[in-house]
Formats: structure tokens, C-alpha cells, sequence
């Protein structure tokens, strides 16, 4: 049956197709006997959560701000002309055309982040496990539906993600298999706006300063340039170093084909070369890469979970749990298995092929 949910705090809306267990082994055998293979979702995703959405806010305000400042107090002062070819952008066309290469470039950051923030990150969409795939476990959170061994449940969205990473606030959404690219995407379009804003504030101020015949006595930058420009060069700044240490942990995520829920509970999944790992979130074709569009093939989710340590599977504990955002294991439910117990996190680790790993 067809249902269309929206939920409150921080619940998703989203278009949903509800199949019963028994329909869906019969629709789909091979779910139910050999290896599963799931499918990304197309449907909008929205969380509708306070903290998310005032935080996505205000960073689209802040990519508003960049732009204005630069646009306004640094490319109208290199290249104003009383007769641009655009009425309402006062530029020569040297001038025009880095506004417009700018403003792509932010363009691609917000997009990147809308996506990341409207994408389902991999809500897992099987009900039933293989008949033979060894100790299955169930999530009681979702009514007893299948939970994949690289699927962990988020609090916030309410659902299963598989290979989910953590839930990021500045992009209201959990990252998870079907929008880690995007993610990437916007970590490193907003970095490289960053540094780019950078340059042109520092090139600004420098010809500002060449311009002055006499430092002593030149006339004071305009207060509302000044305070500006000030501010966002420090928001460019701490966007450099809060995003760029994502960054870091993204790729090594993708050399070690863990995720940072994976990091803490000590496992990771099947491990080849960094180009199988970059392909299975970017996708098989190149030319699909930089652009922030779905391109991941289908998950496959009887991928398993494999122990750091080969004596046990080591879980989380309550803390990390409770810091990562997702569901502990108080909400599985396990035909057989170990007593669980706690360990901290493992050290990063960087991948080299072949299959050894070196600690950082």
C-alpha cells in the first residue's frame, strides 16, 4: 500500500511504498535466499528538525554573506564601468566573467549541501534477511525490520541508514551510503570558495594599499567595507578548519571503507583497493563525479561488518552512541551472538593496498 508520511520532531517527510514481509519475499525471491542488493531511493528527503534546519539556515546565509562582500566591495571596486553589458551588474566583461566563475563556485557548495540535505542517505528498504544469512538482526525501533550488518539506526531521522556515518546537523540529514558523495562534495566546494574568498579579500586590501601614495596619508577603507570584509574572512578562516578536518576524515573513511559510527564499534567493511572504495559512493562513471547528482551504485547490504579485533564484534558503548547520534544496541534483537563489551576508538589509520594499514 501507497502512504505519505509527515512527522514531527525531527521525523522525515517523505513519499514512502509500505510492502508487507511476505508480499515482498514473494515480489523479490532473491531478497529472502541469496545476496541483497538494495536501492537508492529518489524521493525528496526532509527532516523536520529545529536544531538542522535553523543550522542549514545559516549556512546558506553565510555562503549569501561571502558572495555579497566579494561581489560588492571587492569585484565593483576592481572592475566598475558606467557601461556594462548586464544593466544591473556594474562590471567590464573581464569583471563579469569572474563573478559569474565565482558565483558557480558557490553555486556548486549550495547545491552540493541541498542535496546532501534532501537526499535519502540509504534507508534500508528490505524487510526480510536471507533465509541463509547467518545470526540476522532485527531493529525494534522499526518494527522488526531486517537491520543489514553495516546499518545502524539514527535517532533523529527515526530510520535504518546503511553504512551510515554520523547525523551532521549542518546538513539536517544523516550521511550515509546514498548521499556520502554529496557530503564530500560540500566539504570541498566550501573549502575551495574559502580559500578563494580568501585570496581575493587579500588581494583586495593589498591593492587598496598599493593604490595610496602615502600609507600616512592615505583615507580610511569605508567602515561598512572594513567590518565586512573582516568578518567574512574569519568566517572563511573557520570554515577552512572546520571543514577541512571533515574532509580529512571522509577520505580516510573511504581508504579504510569505514564509517565513523564503524570507527568507534571497531569494524569495518570488505577491504580492496582505495578505486573500488572511491567508485562504490562516486560511482562507476567519471564524468558524474564533481557534479552533485546521485551516482552511487546499489547498495549491497549482506556486505559484512568485519571486526578490527578477529576474536569479536565490539560495539559502542552508551557515550559514543549517544555522541554519534544513533540507536545502541539495546535496540537490536539478535538470533545468537556474543555479549557485547566496550572499547574506545581505534587511532586512525591510513590504508595502503595490498591490505596493510598504518596507525597515524
Amino acid at each position: 500500500k501507497t502512504s505519505q508520511e509527515v512527522q514531527g520532531g525531527g521525523r522525515p517527510f517523505v513519499q514512502s511504498v509500505a510492502v508487507s514481509h511476505r508480499a515482498q519475499c514473494a515480489l523479490h525471491p532473491g531478497s529472502c535466499g541469496g545476496q541483497v542488493h538494495g536501492q537508492h531511493s529518489l524521493q525528496m528527503w526532509f527532516i523536520l528538525d529545529v536544531l538542522g534546519i535553523t543550522l542549514g539556515v545559516v549556512t546558506w546565509l553565510l555562503i549569501a554573506l561571502a558572495d555579497w562582500v566579494v561581489v560588492r566591495h571587492v569585484l565593483v571596486a576592481w572592475f566598475w564601468t558606467s557601461r556594462p553589458r548586464i544593466s544591473w551588474l556594474p562590471l567590464t566583461d573581464i569583471g563579469t566573467g569572474v563573478a559569474i566563475l565565482y558565483n558557480l563556485l558557490l553555486g556548486l557548495s549550495w547545491f552540493s549541501h541541498f542535496q546532501a540535505m534532501t537526499t535519502d542517505p540509504g534507508t534500508v528498504n528490505i524487510e526480510c534477511a536471507p533465509t541463509n544469512f547467518q545470526n540476522p538482526k532485527v531493529c525494534k525501533l522499526c518494527k522488526g525490520r531486517w537491520k543489514p550488518p553495516r546499518a545502524h539506526h539514527c535517532k533523529t531521522c527515526h530510520r535504518c541508514v546503511f553504512r551510515m556515518d554520523h547525523h551532521c546537523p549542518w546538513i539536517n540529514n544523516c550521511v550515509g551510503l546514498a548521499n556520502q558523495k554529496m557530503f564530500i562534495l560540500f566539504l570541498g566546494y566550501t573549502a575551495l570558495s574559502a580559500i578563494v574568498t580568501l585570496l581575493l579579500l587579500a588581494a583586495s586590501a593589498i591593492s587598496w594599499l598599493w593604490s595610496q601614495k602615502s600609507w600616512s596619508d592615505a583615507a580610511p577603507a569605508g567602515s561598512t567595507a572594513l567590518i565586512c570584509s573582516g568578518v567574512v574572512a574569519v568566517e572563511c578562516l573557520a570554515a577552512i578548519l572546520f571543514v577541512g578536518d571533515f574532509l580529512q576524515e571522509q577520505i580516510e573513511s573511504i581508504q579504510m571503507n569505514s564509517t565513523l559510527v564503524e570507527t568507534y564499534q571497531r569494524t569495518h567493511g570488505q577491504r580492496s583497493t582505495f578505486t573500488d572504495h572511491f567508485c562504490t559512493i562516486f560511482g562507476n562513471s567519471w564524468w558524474y563525479w564533481p557534479w552533485p547528482i546521485p551516482s552511487a551504485p546499489p547498495p549491497v547490504y549482506t556486505e559484512p561488518a568485519i571486526p578490527d579485533d578477529m576474536d569479536a564484534f565490539i560495539p559502542s558503548n552508551a557515550d559514543d552512541s549517544d555522541c554519534l547520534g544513533i540507536a545502541g544496541t539495546e535496540s537490536e534483537a539478535a538470533v545468537s551472538g556474543k555479549i557485547p563489551h566496550t572499547a574506545a576508538p581505534r587511532p586512525r589509520q591510513r590504508y595502503v593496498e595490498g591490505g596493510q594499514a598504518t596507525a597515524d
